[in-house]
């Protein structure tokens, strides 16, 4: 079983002027959650999908989904932890609560990045078949600097072997919650997502290669830029 995992819980607190939380946010008149979550709906390899969010709100996801006519048959709502990692935990919980214990892959995917395609996603499934997990990352085109103290440069790395990490990120359910039993609780604060949980078991690692538009919606000139590209054509 394939699962879609989409990180929606935060609150969105470098957003200047929201009023709601980010996930909540109209893009050309649709919430950015439901415009990612339309995205995995239209990838058909995606059995069920996951949905974090914060409990407080759960009327609104609910009123949401039924305002913008979504399959609520593949979709499942679960409370998010109080940190992103907590939520992916989370998620991937209910992944294999849904399936009995049994194992499955899930592509996890942070909400904001609204314009994720299907062509990632679908690269996701295909490529986490071949490695322990996968993540999505683009080269980056300028040039890197490495600093100890945030005001002097030691280092220009090599760019050409640098990536950008963007999302999604895919991995099998079993393996993932292994790994994370593992932690310690006094350690847990120090993970954010999946991609340090297996490098620290020396697991191998593909890149799925993103796509430019595939941005995070952070603060308020993030969805003007969002609507510039749907206006211009550039995604849909």
């Amino acid at each position: 079983m394939v699962f879609g995992g989409i990180l929606a819980g935060g609150i969105g607190s470098r957003m200047e002027s929201a009023t709601i939380p980010k996930q909540f946010l109209e893009v050309d008149g649709v919430p950015i959650f439901i415009r990612t979550l339309r995205t995995f709906l239209r990838v058909n390899q995606i059995d069920m999908i996951i949905v974090s969010i914060n409990a407080d709100w759960k009327e609104t996801y609910d009123n949401m989904l039924e305002e913008y006519g979504i399959d609520k048959t593949r979709v499942v709502l679960t409370p998010g932890g109080e940190t992103r990692f907590g939520s992916l935990v989370n998620v991937v919980k209910k992944a294999r609560e849904l399936v009995n214990g049994e194992n499955a892959l899930i592509v996890t995917h942070d909400c904001a990045r609204l314009f994720v395609s299907p062509r990632i996603i679908e690269d996701n499934i295909k490529m986490a078949k071949e490695y322990d997990m996968v993540t999505t990352a683009m080269p980056t085109i300028d040039t890197m600097l490495f600093s100890d103290d945030g005001i002097s440069s030691s280092q220009v790395p090599d760019r050409t072997k640098l990536w950008n990490d963007q999302g999604p990120q895919s991995f099998e359910v079993n393996k993932f919650l292994k790994y994370v039993s593992m932690i310690k609780p006094e350690d847990m604060s120090n993970y954010i997502e999946a991609g340090k949980v297996y490098l620290s078991h020396n697991c191998k690692i593909g890149l799925v290669k993103g796509e430019r538009f595939n941005f995070k919606i952070t603060n308020d000139i993030d969805i003007k830029y969002a609507e510039f590209l749907l206006r211009e054509g550039f995604v849909k």
